[in-house]
């Protein structure tokens, strides 16, 4: 039998790393993903939770380091079609 989605402690893991410093770094996003592939598959729920915590980054967050994870992941994941996901929407956001 397939484990359960990891949604729910992708979620988790996002919240403890932004509530303890305000900020999510590499190391810790690749934690997250790491997560959601621990059951062999990265269901459609995982991706969602990795689309709003993409679209919830802010300027700050994104030095280049985490540019590039975040471009790896969008197109690892296939999350090119989704809006929310899109680095161009990041770009274009207001500080």
């Amino acid at each position: 039998m397939a484990e359960s989605s990891n949604w729910e402690r992708m979620k988790q893991h996002a919240f403890d790393a932004f509530e303890a410093n305000g900020r999510l770094d590499v190391h810790e996003l690749e934690q997250i993903v790491s997560i959601g592939c621990s059951n062999g598959e990265f269901d459609q729920a995982e991706k969602t939770v990795l689309i709003n915590i993409i679209s919830n980054l802010t300027r700050a967050d994104l030095d280049d380091v985490m540019w590039a994870k975040v471009t790896e992941l969008i197109h690892k994941f296939e999350l090119e079609d989704d809006a929310d996901a899109s680095i161009e929407n990041l770009e274009d956001e207001d500080l």
